[in-house]
């Protein structure tokens, strides 16, 4: 079993967490739980830098960001970071302030 963990920010929080993602048969990922975490931890351990391709779906029993609840997310079109997403017509990447409107995906690269 492949599985990996990816960082995701809060806006709401303004918090990193992390995702646990798992490769299922079909060569996508599902998102199975999450945790809070630290910058420090996080970087130490590598979670900013786990490549993922394909589609990207919750588990049942994900539990969503620990700070918003949200199992919503965007990838951000100038620093490619994913951040909460909570149906907001206009979003603000977390990471790096850039601001725009979302437009949904079936498919692309957590990078």
């Amino acid at each position: 079993m492949e599985a990996n963990i990816m960082l995701i920010k809060c806006g709401k929080a303004k918090k990193i967490f992390g995702a646990r993602i798992q490769k299922v048969e079909s060569g996508d990922w599902v998102r199975t739980w999450a945790f809070e975490i630290n910058d420090k931890q996080a970087t130490s351990e590598g979670y900013d830098q786990t490549p993922v391709q394909g589609t990207l779906t919750a588990t049942t029993e994900y539990p969503g960001c620990p700070y918003c609840k949200t199992n919503g997310f965007f990838k951000c079109g100038k620093c490619g970071k994913i951040n909460c997403y909570n149906s907001e017509e206009v979003v603000t990447c977390g990471w790096c302030g850039n601001s725009g409107t979302t437009t949904a995906a079936e498919q692309f690269s957590i990078e």
